[in-house]
């Protein structure tokens, strides 16, 4: 989040000038379930500073601004106190849906009680579950990569006494066109709210629910890293600001080379950055995002640094005609989570790819006929559905020697295959694919631009 890696558009204030303001409120009778679910309304402000006199001159806003600051965003978090007599499961799901679906994957409903995979899956399974509802930010703040941050922050104020937090990534806001949101937009969408909750340290749990785990010192490290990202966006704000007011001084001279012994250990003190973009490259068809992708998975999360330097050796040398299967065996021992991110960087989940015009036109695959396709039963040979890999859906396969591997072309031969097998899955369809070569994806580009003008006309 450094300064060369902002968009071009600017941030609408200073994000130093930020407050979290935390309200719960509740009525003195009693009600249902008031000792079991606790639900927190965090209030993101800008305040106006005092001292700041605005371009067109201040206004009775301003003065407001100045005392109780203006709302640019929200987050809605809910406590489960744990130890009462109450169902935890029936208080979520008499509060809303949303909250539903997570305590059901978490709490057994009967009992309400954390079930055995959740007890695994935390370092102490006793004490409250803290749900983070939702985040809002109005849109000029979007993009920025706030949302994280306040979450963050909001989470380390109210997880105290609680064994976990819980999210479930999903789109809080719907495109004003409803029927532009495809179920191909919707899960990339998906993806990248959970690549940005996982670098504040939430990991997948089960049925796209993510937990992080307030024990570890994972979390507290990340915020750490997010604080310093923060500070340095307040940073890059105040210098554009201040461009627009100041004549600009003329430029240095520019320095003369430092020796390359002090180069070196600059370099060496200096943390890695992640090139501008990364996060556009999540659902990417192209070989040519799959390095970038995983060194930004890299960087947001807290694997072991060999581990992530062998990912990133290995998937620069991933070709067109590498069996990603073979390359199983030489990440098996990496965490997990960085075994699905590497699957992510060199193969496209199948809702990434409009096969329509080649199933119509086999012809028409030219360059694609040769693209590698994996999946965990294409041939149906099993009474299960066939997958992908990485984190397409929650059943996804990691890559080894039990996936199956064809060609794109042979994929389209496979008549049972679309009738029933694949494409049922509404997550993965069933498919993984290498990411396209150049040539592959100018191909591809062009075919579904010719469908759109045919389309049109």
């Amino acid at each position: 989040m450094t300064a060369s890696r902002r968009p071009a558009r600017e941030l609408p204030g200073d994000p130093a000038r930020l407050r979290l303001v935390y309200t719960h409120d509740h009525p003195l009778e009693p009600y249902d379930f008031e000792d079991t679910l606790e639900q927190w309304h965090v209030s993101v402000r800008l305040f106006h500073a005092e001292e700041e006199e605005c371009p067109q001159g201040c206004s009775e806003a301003c003065e407001r601004a100045i005392e109780e600051g203006t709302e640019i965003g929200y987050l809605l978090l809910c406590r489960l106190r744990d130890y009462t007599a109450d169902n935890r499961w029936e208080a979520a799901d008499a509060e809303s849906g949303d909250l539903e679906s997570i305590a059901s994957t978490v709490l057994d409903p009967r009992t309400g009680q954390y079930t055995d995979a959740f007890d695994e899956a935390v370092e102490c399974p006793v004490g409250d579950l803290l749900i983070l509802d939702r985040v809002f930010l109005d849109k000029p703040w979007r993009g920025f990569g706030l949302g994280p941050v306040l979450a963050a922050e909001a989470i380390r104020r109210l997880s105290g006494g609680c064994c976990a937090v819980a999210a479930e990534p999903g789109m809080a806001e719907w495109h004003d066109d409803r029927e532009e949101v495809s179920e191909s937009y919707r899960q990339q969408a998906r993806r990248k709210i959970a690549a940005l909750w996982e670098s504040i340290g939430f990991t997948h749990f089960r049925e796209g629910v993510y937990l992080l785990d307030p024990a570890l010192r994972k979390a507290s490290d990340l915020l750490a890293q997010r604080r310093e990202e923060l500070l340095e966006l307040s940073q890059a704000y105040r210098s554009r600001a201040a461009s627009l007011t100041v004549v600009p001084e003329p430029e240095p001279e520019p320095e003369p080379e430092p020796e390359p012994a002090a180069r070196g250990a600059a370099a060496s003190d200096r943390r890695p950055q992640v090139r501008e973009g990364w996060l556009e490259t999540i659902g990417s068809v192209r070989a040519e995002d799959s390095l970038l992708y995983l060194q930004g998975r890299c960087q947001q999360a807290g694997w072991d640094s060999r581990d992530k330097r062998t990912a990133l050796a290995l998937v620069t040398d991933v070709t067109s005609e590498t069996d990603l299967r073979e390359l199983g065996e030489q990440i098996q021992d990496l965490h997990f989570g960085l075994q699905k991110a590497f699957a992510d960087a060199v193969t496209f989940s199948a809702d990434s790819f409009n096969v329509g015009p080649f199933r119509e036109n086999p012809s028409r695959l030219g360059p694609l006929a040769g693209v590698w396709v994996y999946g965990s039963n294409l041939h149906g040979r099993y009474a299960n559905r066939s997958h992908g890999v990485g984190d397409a859906c929650q059943h996804a396969r990691s890559l080894g020697p039990r996936l199956e591997r064809i060609s794109l072309a042979q994929l389209l031969e496979l008549e049972d295959f679309w009738q029933w097998n694949g494409p049922m899955c509404s997550f993965c369809s069933g498919w993984s694919a290498q990411r396209l070569t150049e040539e592959q994806y100018a191909h591809y580009s062009s075919v579904r631009g010719g469908r759109r003008t045919a389309s049109a006309g």
